[in-house]
């Protein structure tokens, strides 16, 4: 190998046998590509940034109410809990870590989580929001509903806008703020236009029973919740497989480009579950022709020059 190229970690190498090899099921994939990805910014002395959101309600001052304001709180954390479990973080507390006057600001951050992937994410969406009238990754229709219901504070004589900024973030930390063409892009987002027979497949999560019987099911390549509606008589058969892989079939209902919003059931199949495979460690010499006659060590080596 040339002087002149790239230098690849041992946690690059490893990404590139996962992606090569054919026994690596491809539903396995993201969740030990996400490892690896952590462990290439551990090696590579990258900050990751803390869990952090800032809310900030504009209107003058001794102006916004005060209800309006708590009410923006409650439904960004409800935001918040949406994006986390699509992101399969863990259970934590949001607490307030600093209240400022002027503008009514809440700076919030999350107990014992150092990663800023939830408020970044929630950013991020919004400003795909301003230009594009569809879900963003990790983005439920419950979520898209939630930026709708704020967009209505806009209406409230004291307050003139509604925004988000991730403190210190490493691409930029510029408020996002919720526009009027955010708002309708999220409204237009959740309109159904489409009802098809089809399926959605993912991991069954949480089962609501009060206003008819829905269960939450997280789409496996989006990571996004999809809500499917179920007959009493798929009840004992939903409860069986919560926190497991399905394949929900049934009437696919769908926003104008094409994503899945909800799906009425009529059967439901099991799907091996992705933690029946294998194991990172597991994946540990799956492809020992990668390095030729060469031992890991040797080859690390050689990609370096040392």
């Amino acid at each position: 190998m040339g002087q002149g190229a790239p230098r690849r970690t041992a946690a690059m190498m490893a990404t590139m046998a996962v992606r090569e090899t054919p026994l690596m099921p491809p539903s396995h994939c993201p969740q030990i590509l996400r490892k690896i990805a952590g462990e290439v910014a551990l090696e590579e002395g990258v900050k990751v940034p803390e869990s952090r959101l800032e809310v900030r309600v504009e209107g003058s001052v001794g102006a916004i109410p005060a209800r309006a304001f708590l009410d923006v709180l409650r439904t960004s954390l409800q935001m918040l809990d949406e994006l986390d479990r699509a992101l399969q973080s863990p259970p934590s507390q949001w607490l307030i870590e600093d209240l400022r006057s002027g503008s009514a600001v809440a700076v919030l951050r999350r107990e014992g989580v150092a990663s800023g992937e939830t408020p970044q994410r929630l950013v991020d969406g919004i400003r795909q929001l301003r230009e594009a009238e569809e879900l963003p990754r990790f983005f439920s229709p419950t979520l898209a509903g939630h930026l709708v219901k704020i967009g209505k504070y806009f209406l409230q004589e004291g307050i003139s806008g509604i925004s988000y900024r991730v403190p210190n973030a490493a691409l930029s930390d510029q408020p996002e703020p919720v526009t009027g063409s955010v708002v309708a892009n999220a409204r237009a987002s959740i309109e159904a236009v489409e009802q098809t027979v089809g399926s959605a497949v993912g991991v069954l999560d949480i089962i609501n029973l009060r206003r008819g019987r829905h269960v939450s099911l997280y789409d496996e390549e989006t990571r996004r919740a999809v809500n499917c509606r179920f007959p009493k008589e798929h009840l004992d058969e939903i409860r069986d497989a919560l926190g497991h892989r399905v394949r929900a079939l049934g009437t696919v209902t769908r926003n104008r480009r094409g994503q899945i919003l909800s799906v009425d059931v009529d059967q439901l199949e099991r799907l091996p579950d992705e933690s029946d495979g294998p194991s990172v460690a597991d994946l540990v010499g799956i492809a020992p022709w990668y390095t030729g006659s060469m031992s890991t060590d040797e080859y690390i080596r050689w990609v370096r020059n040392e």
